[in-house]
């Protein structure tokens, strides 16, 4: 039997060949020398199985971080990160290897102006009617692109909307209004890393 074959028979996570028999600590270490620049924003996300598919593509396409917009915790109102309690099983490990913020969503502000000095463009995932919309299909990402997607119900609050720099949109032509949100974010996790190829 070959190392891969030994490897493959004694772990069973989730993980490509390259990554069997690695600590945690060592595959975080092996994607951050690879990572993209792309961040990733959830606003408000409910349903654990969005959040978890999240942090999965976002491990896929190898992004830079990916950020939770939480609401407040009502057990602990003065907590920076808010209520960050969610199921992992979803993500079939990938949160171990990925860097995961938390913030309160009321904080969005200091992390765009954060952002921002670092060179990094706004753009806020959705089809709210009213607002300008950008075909997904037809932008050019910068390099230094930030993606919000916003809670599964009511999409993204109009105020990340309105700090954000641009609206791109995913066109459809069934009869459901939007996508599932960890869909509409592995759409463009893939489309960004078309511009933006990372080695394999």
């Amino acid at each position: 039997m070959t190392e891969i074959d030994i490897n493959n028979a004694l772990d069973y996570r989730n993980l490509g060949d390259d990554f069997k028999g690695m600590e945690n600590d060592d595959i975080m270490q092996a994607l951050d020398a690879k990572r993209g620049d792309m961040i990733t924003v959830l606003q408000n996300i409910s349903h654990d199985f969005n959040k978890a598919t999240a942090v999965r593509n976002h491990n896929a396409f190898s992004g830079k971080e990916i950020v939770f917009l939480n609401p407040d915790n009502p057990m602990d109102a003065d907590n920076p990160e808010g209520a960050k309690r969610w199921n992992k099983k979803g993500a079939v490990g990938a949160q171990h290897y990925e860097h995961i913020k938390h913030a309160r969503i009321r904080d969005y502000q200091q992390l765009f102006d954060e952002w921002h000095r670092q060179g990094y463009t706004i753009f806020a995932v959705d089809n709210t009617p009213g607002y300008e919309l950008h075909n997904v299909f037809e932008v050019q990402f910068p390099k230094k692109s930030v993606f919000l997607f916003g809670e599964e119900q009511i999409g993204l609050a109009n105020e990340l909307i309105e700090a954000a720099d641009q609206m791109i949109y995913i066109p459809q032509t069934g009869s459901v209004r939007s996508l599932n949100v960890s869909v509409a974010h592995g759409i463009v996790s893939a489309l960004y890393t078309a511009q933006y190829p990372v080695e394999a």
